[in-house]
């Protein structure tokens, strides 16, 4: 079998991709409201500041929220048209600590370009909201090839 780059794959399929989990320490409960307002700024904004910077479509931005208790909130995004759907299960009781996830892939970005987007734009929001937060796994692909 022959291996083929990273970059060439991507060349074919021009798909940017990109996807981070966070653990969110809080020091405060962050209502259901919030963790919504939350993810519904992360998913239109990284697919805005991507198209702004030359993707040209978006293919599937999604993210969750999670507690401690794994009660979730997640959000996913394939069209500005349909706008971000939601789908809330923490039960009113928001979040205390836990962790969000982000996964990312738009068409007509490289993945390094689409990976300091996101980051750029979790940031931003985090800092919005007063939130601290760290990355805790970052699958950026720098590695990974494709086999013929």
């Amino acid at each position: 079998m022959k291996e083929v780059d990273l970059d060439m794959h991507r060349s074919i399929d021009q798909l940017g991709k990109f996807s981070v989990n966070l653990k969110i320490d809080t020091g405060r409960n962050v209502p259901d409201q919030e963790v919504e307002a939350i993810l519904t700024d992360i998913l239109n904004r990284v697919g805005h500041a991507c198209l702004d910077n030359g993707a040209d479509m978006i293919g599937h931005i999604k993210s969750c929220a999670h507690g401690i208790d794994e009660r979730v909130c997640s959000a996913n995004l394939t069209s500005f048209r349909v706008g971000v759907e939601l789908e809330n299960k923490l039960r009113g009781d928001g979040i205390d600590s836990g962790y969000i996830m982000l996964h990312v892939i738009v068409h007509g970005l490289w993945d390094p370009q689409v990976r300091d987007i996101s980051l750029k734009e979790i940031d931003t929001i985090m800092h919005e909201h007063g939130l601290s937060y760290r990355i805790i796994r970052d699958f950026f692909e720098t590695e990974k090839r494709v086999r013929s």
